[in-house]
């Protein structure tokens, strides 16, 4: 709610703000699309001596990749001021298969009631006597399922208009103008998986399963991306194109992870990740009457974060096996690719004041 009164109130400046004379034009535009792309963590450089089974740190010693290929539904609306513009927009799922999530785990501990050291959980390692690395021990796949929701919210100010004349009769060719932006965007995304098969490429004993219905894994993620944008748009008679290239110098990650099959677990995970993000935009627009129009969007967002995790075991038993309470801290590395295309019908109105 505090985010829509900040709207409100830069909109109220915006008006009061403007020339008398200076013309006040509103945009809606709800459209439909498809969002693609994956969410992706790593962890792992755990300290030995803090590390559950005494690993040595490795990194990466997990890494969950979450697809996405899901519809969306999208709202946009701007409101522009002379040469100011106040711009903002959602966007929500309208259905949720998201893919096959992948998950993919080295130097995982197993219980061995024949090892060397008698019943208990061991770990494989691979060592020159100094360094420590360790092999593929356990991969999965799992059907997932994801809720999303997109808002954004911008400001942009007009640097410079030109229009184009024909050389010959002076007739208008179209304009071109340019504009720097500030703007936040705010992404978040909760994923529901399913196992579908788990093995263990090195052999591993007890990692060899195969779907049984439940929910084994929850994910949620979210993104709060404040930025700067460059936007050149253009416009020929009915036809107008824009394309924008935007930078983040400080995103900020947090997800929470829940395995909930895992044993010894469930493993509970939160973590907090900063980083930068490069944003990207085209739309391509067709005036049909001077009110409505019809466009199609492609936006692009890549971002790398990097910090820490949090991580916990309660103490438990499961058909024998048994394990006590676990803290400790990973780094943590979060990156995600997100693309999506949108068609959408835009209604345009003015007023002079």
């Amino acid at each position: 709610m505090k985010n829509y009164r900040l709207l409100f109130a830069v909109a109220l400046l915006l008006l009061l703000g403007s020339p008398a004379h200076a013309r006040v034009e509103f945009e809606v535009s709800p459209g439909i699309g498809y969002l693609t792309g994956d969410n992706t963590y790593e962890i792992g450089d755990v300290p030995a001596e803090l590390d559950p089974w005494g690993r040595d740190p490795y990194f990466p010693i997990s890494r969950l990749e979450f697809l996405l290929g899901v519809p969306i539904a999208t709202l946009d609306a701007r409101v522009t001021v002379d040469r100011w513009t106040l711009s903002g927009g959602a966007r929500i799922n309208i259905g949720d298969r998201a893919g096959n999530m992948r998950d993919y785990d080295w130097g995982m501990p197993f219980w061995d009631d024949d090892g060397d050291e008698g019943p208990g959980w061991y770990v494989w390692e691979i060592t020159d006597g100094t360094h420590s690395r360790y092999a593929l021990d356990v991969e999965s796949k799992s059907e997932s399922t994801v809720d999303v929701l997109f808002w954004e919210a911008e400001v942009s100010y007009e640097l410079f208009s030109r229009a184009y004349r024909d050389a010959f009769d002076g007739t208008s060719q179209g304009t071109v103008r340019g504009y720097f932006g500030a703007g936040y965007e705010h992404r978040a995304f909760e994923y529901e998986c399913e196992l579908i098969r788990q093995w263990s490429p090195s052999g591993i004993p007890g990692y060899d399963v195969t779907d049984d219905g439940t929910v084994g894994l929850t994910y949620d993620v979210s993104y709060s991306i404040p930025y700067v944008e460059f936007a050149l748009e253009g416009v020929s008679r009915k036809v107008g194109m824009s394309l924008s290239a935007g930078f983040s110098p400080y995103v900020t990650a947090r997800d929470e992870d829940v395995h909930l099959a895992r044993r010894p677990g469930p493993i509970y995970a939160e973590g907090e990740c900063t980083g930068n993000a490069l944003k990207a935009r085209a739309n391509i627009r067709y005036d049909i009457t001077p009110h409505w129009s019809v466009g199609v969007l492609m936006d692009y967002l890549y971002l790398r974060t990097s910090g820490e995790q949090d991580n916990a075991i309660y103490a438990g038993t499961d058909d024998g096996t048994t394990w006590d309470d676990e803290f400790w801290t990973t780094d943590e590395k979060i990156t995600s690719r997100q693309a999506y295309f949108t068609l959408d019908v835009r209604y345009r109105f003015g007023i002079h004041r």
